[in-house]
């Protein structure tokens, strides 16, 4: 087992906490970092911290035109290329480091840095065939194989490590938790500003009262369950109790049902002020949706501490 990682900061340069920070601190700056603008923390924990640090990374495969390919579409990639599996060990996921060759992007220039996809091992094809019939049993060729936002890091960001995996899950689900409070503002203003014209908006407004006491409760008992787990910077911190690692994995589910009803109160209303907090509510959920997609995947999916990668990322 290796030292637990310590860091020169412990902090992104607008003033996030890292995670040698205590992560009942993590939790409350970053939600309401979420909760202030989902895009903007998304895009400062990301260019900081290169989360997929944690994983297997797939070297490109050095015979042939070794440049992979992105394309960017609607709700996330299109990654082509050729890579070659890392020996030991048999991960579930790995991070492919694709070129950041800004002509590719269309939308946003910004993009051209994050460049770090995640993709689970069972989605990969076979290996490629190999010398006189054989196979390379290592190595394999993705041809337009989508990837959700959410999967995407900047490699430019400080990678974490196994011990940092508790700060991980905290900080995007406070970030979750955040944009999902947010989300319930903007359903109870669309509730007001369509008070005149739409009979439905009283019980709108009561829903997103409820909605909104849900993530009180979901934060409060998630405040409690992290309180006094260690900093990453201490001895033995990868290892999160269980119960936390748990209701943290709750408090993703009842989040996403959060967003799922809160987007779906806004769709009957209309009149007054309606058009422009529903576009306000359907940009909300643009921007909470690569925190939502990670944070499923740290609370879900991530491999347990024990199979991540110890030593820097290659």
């Amino acid at each position: 087992m290796s030292e637990p990682t310590r860091y020169t900061t412990t902090a992104t340069p607008g003033g996030l906490p890292g995670p040698d920070a205590d992560l009942s601190q993590v939790l409350e700056r970053f939600e309401h970092a979420g909760h202030r603008d989902p895009a903007a923390a998304w895009n400062a924990f990301t260019g900081t911290w290169n989360w997929a640090g944690l994983l297997h990374t797939a070297p490109v495969l050095a015979d042939g035109d070794p440049r992979p390919a992105v394309r960017s579409v609607a709700g996330g990639f299109l990654l082509s290329g050729r890579w070659r599996r890392p020996t030991g060990g048999r991960p579930e996921w790995l991070a492919l480091p694709l070129g950041a060759d800004r002509r590719q992007w269309r939308e946003r220039s910004a993009e051209g840095d994050r460049n770090l996809f995640v993709v689970p091992v069972k989605a990969l094809p076979r290996a490629l065939p190999g010398p006189a019939g054989t196979y390379e049993s290592e190595a394999f060729e993705l041809t337009d194989m989508y990837v959700r936002t959410g999967l995407a890091t900047h490699t430019a960001g400080t990678a974490l490590r196994a011990g940092d995996a508790g700060f991980l899950c905290v900080a995007v689900t406070a970030m979750a938790l955040g944009a999902a409070r947010r989300l319930t503002d903007v359903v109870a203003a669309l509730a007001a500003a369509t008070a005149d014209a739409c009979p439905e908006a009283m019980a709108t407004a009561d829903v997103a009262a409820e909605l909104a006491a849900v993530l009180y409760d979901e934060r409060t008992a998630l405040a409690a369950a992290v309180r006094g787990i260690p900093a990453a910077g201490h001895a033995r911190a990868s290892a999160v109790a269980e119960p936390a690692a748990t209701l943290l994995a709750q408090v993703g589910t009842r989040v996403r049902h959060v967003v799922v009803a809160a987007y779906e109160q806004t769709l009957p209303l209309t009149g007054g002020d309606g058009a422009r907090q529903a576009d306000r509510a359907v940009g909300l959920v643009e921007d909470a949706a690569p925190v939502l997609q990670c944070m499923r995947f740290a609370t879900e999916r991530m491999p347990p501490v024990g199979d991540l990668v110890e030593g820097p990322t290659p």
